[in-house]
């Protein structure tokens, strides 16, 4: 009693969780689901589709990162500042008025940059200097304010490390690989949740063809009870015959209770892949799509294998991560020269009493400012981290081949076994509905004896069940049918076309 009661909290969390998802998350769940309606809702709601479209989101965003290298970018300062020193003898030859020199200046720095994809960075850059001294105002009074400016520009291109397009954009190549694998990864998991709520729902469906089987059987086995008995007051049959048609009543109903447990089982199955509870949806849920009534044509192995070498998701992804990590190798081979840069710059010196004055071209064409040349740098001895990064690039591009080169061979196997399991499918159905078909007319003709008084209950009752076991048992092969098809077709990665054409 106690355990019981320490239960309720946690039962009564569990159905507010429940209620929060199901009202603010989940669609609303119908009690008869076709097969488009079950998986669409199953789409909406399955924690692992949502995870991997979540990550193939989050993925995207480093697409952005890498674009933003080539983003230009703006670099501005303002500065004031006031220095104070002490004269030399050599300055006092020049300031000779002055034992103390102070110089105050506003500062003001503008510069734009950009990166562009051969690895060439251009920057163009304006400064301007306030600035007053105290000899200059002594001198010049109120005038003594000088402005200093400057324009110009430099290019930087590499000449080996980070030289050309291929390496430059590496990294942005890189970003789009790993969206492209993750948005592969997103489409692999809704084929294989797709592909397991299928089979779920056949599995939901044949549990429904049991249910209904026993309970005709129970008919079956009603209607023939009061045959036999009305038979044995007419004194055509012994009395065995009736407790016959009892016994196996008996065995029909416990037959019916037992489906009725395993529809139960493949209906909370179900429940639990559309994340939701009976509690939510007390109501039993039906599969409404009906079997397939009659088979595909022949499938090809090659042709199959074709398909799925071009259309497997998770293949195509696993080629997009060996090309990812070539251009990371590629990169790494490229980072073990050295930086040897070649930087030009350009510009022009302003000197004037204002502003204005001090942009003009005409005050500063006179006074350019230019540089050319080289700068280097690398590592002295061996560059260990380029060595590093090149081993583990290599090794994990070894790595992505043996694990595309593996997918290959399974997904080769998944297609020779998928096809034969639907070929397999295709000849038990054909067969088994032919017996039923004969079945029914060894029943047929079991009945007339019986009217004729050739034959008994027992043997009736023994047709009987063997017709309703050979009706379902075509119904298992079309179940049977149809799982393999969706098999066949996750296997091809094709699964997802016949919902994608029906919407």
């Amino acid at each position: 009693m106690v355990g019981s009661c320490a239960l309720l909290p946690a039962i009564a969390l569990a159905q507010a969780v429940n209620d929060r998802w199901t009202s603010a998350v989940a669609p609303e769940l119908p009690t008869e689901l076709s097969l488009h309606r079950m998986v669409n809702h199953l789409l909406s709601v399955n924690k692992t589709v949502l995870s991997k479209r979540n990550e193939s989101g989050i993925t995207a965003t480093n697409i952005d990162r890498a674009q933003a290298a080539f983003q230009a970018q703006v670099n501005a300062s303002i500065s004031n500042g006031n220095s104070l020193i002490r004269n030399t003898a050599e300055d006092r030859l020049i300031r000779s008025e002055l034992d103390v020199y102070r110089r105050s200046s506003t500062d003001y720095s503008a510069a734009v940059s950009k990166l562009f994809s051969p690895g060439t960075k251009v920057e163009v850059k304006t400064t301007m200097s306030r600035f007053l001294t105290n000899l200059l105002e002594q001198r010049q009074g109120n005038t003594a304010d000088n402005y200093r400016t400057f324009y110009g520009v430099t290019i930087t291109q590499p000449l080996q490390r980070d030289s050309g397009a291929e390496v430059t954009m590496a990294k942005l190549r890189v970003a789009e690989l790993d969206t492209t694998s993750a948005e592969l990864g997103a489409r692999d998991a809704v084929s294989t949740v797709t592909a397991e709520g299928i089979l779920t729902y056949l599995d939901l469906s044949l549990a429904q063809e049991r249910v209904m089987m026993a309970e005709e059987r129970i008919q079956v086995g009603n209607r023939l009870l009061v045959q036999a008995n009305d038979l044995q007051e007419q004194g055509r049959v012994p009395m065995s015959d009736v407790w016959e048609v009892e016994t196996s009543l008996l065995r029909y109903s416990a037959a019916l209770s037992e489906a009725k447990q395993q529809l139960r089982e493949r209906v909370n199955k179900l429940r639990t892949l559309l994340m939701t509870t009976s509690a939510a949806v007390p109501e039993t849920l039906k599969a409404t799509e009906p079997l397939p009534q009659q088979m595909g044509e022949p499938v090809v192995t090659d042709r199959s294998l074709k398909v799925a070498l071009e259309k497997r998701d998770d293949l195509r992804m696993r080629r997009t991560m060996a090309d990812r990590e070539g251009v990371q190798l590629a990169y790494s081979k490229n980072q073990t020269l050295p930086r040897i840069d070649l930087v030009a710059s350009y510009g022009l010196n302003g000197l004037a009493f204002s502003a204005n004055d001090a942009y003009l071209y005409s005050s500063m064409r006179d006074f350019p400012t230019w540089s050319i040349g080289f700068q280097m740098n690398f590592p002295l001895g061996e560059n260990r981290q380029a060595k590093a990064d090149i081993v583990a690039s290599r090794l994990r591009q070894e790595e992505a081949l043996l694990s595309l080169h593996a997918l290959e061979v399974a997904i080769a196997n998944d297609i020779d076994t998928s096809v034969g399991l639907l070929t397999s499918a295709a000849e038990r159905w054909k067969q088994m509905r032919e017996a039923a078909e004969r079945e029914l007319q060894q029943l047929e003709l079991e009945r007339k004896r019986l009217s004729a008084g050739r034959s008994g209950m027992r043997e009736i009752l023994f047709r009987e069940e063997r017709a309703l076991n050979a009706r379902f048992a075509v119904v298992e092969q079309q179940v049977a049918y149809a799982r393999a098809e969706a098999l066949l077709q996750a296997a091809q990665g094709t699964l997802m076309e016949r919902f994608q054409q029906s919407n």
